[in-house]
């Protein structure tokens, strides 16, 4: 059984799979930083064990960026970062948001482009830590058309 926890506040159990996925597996050496302090964070639990993560920060009040989205390697494959991503949509939808921003890095593009995401501007690539990465965005409400 899957279970989403969110909280106000980076947990013991994010750090361990951001450490785990960004630090050691990608070599990020700045994993960590002032937006945690700010940002819905999510942890997916299976089974009472930590296995995905991700986190949202209001932009405004209509969008929000996702970011930092992780999944173990034991649990990858599995559809399991599809969940971490409908879980981010449906707090951000709830907070009032619309839009869904996040910076992809370069070769995970095709993960977020089958999760409806697509590139933002004239899809440039940004560097973060020496890391290729390119802004993508995704619709998530779409205003009511007048009737007249």
């Amino acid at each position: 059984m899957i279970d989403a926890v969110f909280s106000s506040k980076l947990s013991d159990d994010e750090r361990l799979i951001r450490e785990e996925v960004f630090v050691k597996e990608q070599g990020f050496k700045e994993e960590f930083d002032e937006d945690d302090l700010i940002c819905q964070h999510l942890v997916l639990y299976y089974n009472k064990i930590p296995i995905a993560c991700g986190r949202i920060i209001e932009v405004d009040p209509e969008t929000y960026k996702i970011g930092r989205v992780a999944v173990r390697k034991p649990y990858r494959g599995k559809k399991v970062g599809l969940n971490v991503m409908k879980f981010l949509e449906t707090k951000i939808k709830t907070l009032g948001g619309r839009k869904a921003l996040l910076c992809s890095q370069y070769d995970k593009m095709v993960f977020y482009e089958r999760c409806g995401y697509h590139h933002t501007g004239d899809g440039e690539v940004v560097f973060d830590q020496d890391y290729p990465h390119v802004w993508m965005e995704k619709i998530l409400v779409y205003p009511k058309k007048r009737r007249y």
